[in-house]
């Protein structure tokens, strides 16, 4: 964070308070990744770039890291070197939090939480789409409810980046069916860099009936969003409507906890990629996120036909697939 700030020029003394509150607003505006988006650029020239951009910014985690250390620092000066002055970044983080272990912030869903989901009224036959939670004769097929969890499950999918797919988003790329994650329209947003990517289909989706939904799409309007019953809601997101529903669906049916969501199924994939023997690159390059290895940022990365070979390799065993051929 000090690249391009004359730092030899700081000592112990001349950091106050007042600057130490500067760096962690300079913190709080900056990007991840900043020094592999922006190499060129100064700390203050990357918050100018990253607030253009719309980059994705620092986690609180991370941020809280940086100034746990610096306060550690200070600590160890005062209690070791006998240095006469205060800690200015004492209270600036949270010591809890970076201590925090990333994984029991969210959970995935076990297998017995992906079967009652996947066997409920939604997937099984429910009375009405406002009643989908109540078992009935209707599937419905042609709503976002309907295929949001399962393209979820099987490709750990972020609720904006399904949202907002457009028709012409979900294409074939050298013969294998793809979810084309892009910028191409105005309405969409990506978190990161690593977000814009090529997702392949999985072929139970392609068994559910989702390319007949989506030659039925594109008969209705090929230039349109996938998913046009999806509204955007007023902070200018498709996902946060979508989201606090699938939150009263899941306590509606009896498997909602409060470390449970539609980012679960991130964690699943996740969990499936580890669980078959995939590398943690190959699983982070497939949901969008970077390792922060050196080695990633040479070759091309991934293929798509590796990719969805290792896609094939989870077992989903929560999901009851027709058997009848849909090609």
């Amino acid at each position: 964070m000090t690249e391009g700030i004359p730092v030899t020029s700081l000592s112990l003394e001349s950091i106050s308070s007042k600057t130490a509150r500067a760096y962690k607003e300079l913190l709080q505006r900056s990007p991840s990744n900043a020094r592999k988006i922006y190499p060129s650029l100064n700390p203050v020239e990357m918050v100018e770039a990253a607030e253009r951009d719309g980059a994705r910014l620092l986690s609180t985690t991370t941020q809280n890291n940086y100034l746990q250390s610096l306060s550690s620092l200070f600590n160890f000066a005062i209690q070791e070197l006998d240095y006469a002055g205060s800690n200015p970044f004492k209270g600036k983080g949270s010591a809890k939090k970076t201590k925090l272990n990333k994984r029991s912030q969210r959970l995935p869903f076990s297998q017995e939480q992906l079967i009652t989901l996947f066997s409920s009224p939604l997937f099984k036959g429910c009375q009405t789409l406002a009643s989908c939670h109540k078992a009935g004769r209707m599937i419905p097929t042609r709503s976002h409810k309907y295929w949001m969890p399962l393209i979820g499950l099987y490709s750990g999918m972020r609720e904006q980046e399904i949202l907002q797919l457009y028709v012409e988003d979900v294409r074939q790329y050298d013969n294998t069916w793809v979810f084309d994650l892009n910028l191409n329209h105005p309405d969409k947003r990506l978190k990161t860099i690593q977000s814009k990517r090529l997702v392949p289909l999985h072929e139970d989706l392609i068994y559910l009936g989702f390319l007949s939904f989506l030659e039925s799409r594109t008969k209705e309007d090929a230039k349109g969003r996938l998913f046009s019953d999806a509204p955007m809601a007023v902070d200018g997101t498709y996902s946060s409507t979508f989201s606090k529903w699938f939150s009263r669906y899941l306590k509606k049916i009896g498997i909602k906890t409060d470390k449970t969501s539609f980012h679960s199924f991130r964690h699943n994939i996740k969990d499936g990629f580890r669980n078959s023997g995939c590398s943690d690159e190959l699983a982070e390059n497939f949901v969008g996120r970077s390792t922060g290895t050196t080695g990633e940022a040479y070759g091309q990365g991934f293929s798509v036909a590796r990719l969805h070979e290792a896609l094939h390799r989870i077992e989903f065993n929560c999901v009851e697939i027709p058997t009848n051929d849909p090609h």
